[in-house]
């Protein structure tokens, strides 16, 4: 198997996988912070202490000594809260940078007795500020239950989620416990095609657009799921029994012409300014559209770009598949330069709500 050529991405990333191990080996398995009501509580507790010790009074003892049983209960419920917890991230099919997309987080309760209560989580996504939680009121011992919440990448990329922020206050409020739950997974977010006012853009290059009329009878280039009209001897039979459900050979027609797109994402000059990006940006964005709408009327298309990764093939072709609409746009997903992220609007933060028998 070849070695991965070492490029300035590659280092990049290596560089903060290097610094999350060694952040996250520093941390302690439980973080634990006061809330107002926390802070409040343990100062009234600290002058009952001083008034008891300094009086002799021996009612004073018995209530500091409720005060401090309080402290004690809540970090032992909290603990077995947070305990015995498994969870599962489910990332969406396709994302589209500036498109809001659901994101489902489901969590079991692998203890045998003990439910947990008011669990709150939280996404940490590298170089991205989150602030969207889902809440699980309880989750009963043994029981499985799955929140989602909005998220909008706001560009084109790799996105590399890092960890969960399990999080609880139960049961008086009076502290927040949290622990971090490893997850590292990534996601390609796709550019959103946007529709050109002219016609096709310069740099659609030779080959005509054929409507698709029927599907082909060409080559098998891959596989779809199986729609009403098509012939039974199209049914790929291993894969239909795998997946539990009728799915088709997807041919190629044959005579399709082929489409030639000239992808324009040279920057200007070795530093480009955020006009530049963004007339980058419009043109991949230009390209996502024309592209599919050449596979969508049966044409081969052939991408060339101006500028690629050193680990990325210069040029991609895609042929009309079930698959071919991902292979297009990840090609232009991962093109360089890296897109500039603009500011994130403050958004507020309540959580999304689950409530006992919620699926």
């Amino acid at each position: 198997m070849p070695a991965r050529p070492t490029t300035p991405a590659n280092l990049r990333a290596l560089l903060a996988h290097l610094r999350f191990t060694l952040t996250r080996m520093g941390r302690p398995p439980r973080r634990l912070r006061f809330t107002r009501e926390g802070k409040i509580f343990v100062g009234v507790t600290i002058g009952v202490g001083f008034a008891a010790v300094n009086t002799g009074n021996n009612l004073l003892y018995l209530v500091l000594g409720l005060l401090l049983s309080l402290v004690i209960l809540s970090g032992v419920l909290s603990e077995i809260a947070l305990r015995g917890l498994e969870f599962r991230r489910k990332l969406p099919r396709r994302a589209y940078a500036g498109t809001s997309t659901l994101i489902e987080i489901e969590v079991h309760n692998a203890k045998r007795y003990a439910p947990s209560y008011s669990i709150e989580v939280e996404d940490r996504i590298e170089g991205r500020r989150t602030d969207k939680r889902c809440y699980f009121l309880k989750v009963s011992a043994g029981a499985r239950q799955t929140a989602a919440y909005r998220r909008v990448a706001p560009v084109r990329g790799v996105e590399r989620y890092l960890c969960l922020r399990v999080a609880t206050r139960f049961p008086f409020g009076l502290f927040e416990k949290w622990r971090e739950v490893d997850m590292p997974e990534e996601q390609v977010v796709y550019p959103s095609p946007m529709r050109t006012l002219h016609g096709a853009p310069p740099a659609l290059a030779q080959g005509d657009l054929i409507t698709r009329e029927e599907r082909g009878t060409g080559e098998v280039d891959g596989v779809r799921e199986l729609v009403e009209g098509d012939p039974l001897r199209d049914i790929h039979w291993p894969k239909t029994a795998a997946l539990d459900r009728p799915i088709a050979r997807e041919r190629r027609r044959e005579g399709a012409r082929a489409v030639r797109i000239d992808v324009a994402n040279g920057p200007d000059g070795t530093s480009p300014s955020r006009e530049s990006l963004a007339r980058i940006e419009d043109e991949i964005r230009r390209v996502a559209w024309v592209a599919l709408q050449a596979l969508r009327d049966g044409a081969v298309v052939h991408l060339v770009a101006e500028r690629v990764r050193a680990e990325m093939p210069k040029a991609v072709t895609a042929r009309p598949s079930s698959q071919a609409a991902d292979r297009v746009l990840s090609f232009l997903a991962l093109l360089p330069p890296e897109p500039a992220v603009p500011e994130e609007p403050a958004e507020g933060s309540a959580p999304v709500v689950v409530k006992e028998g919620a699926a």
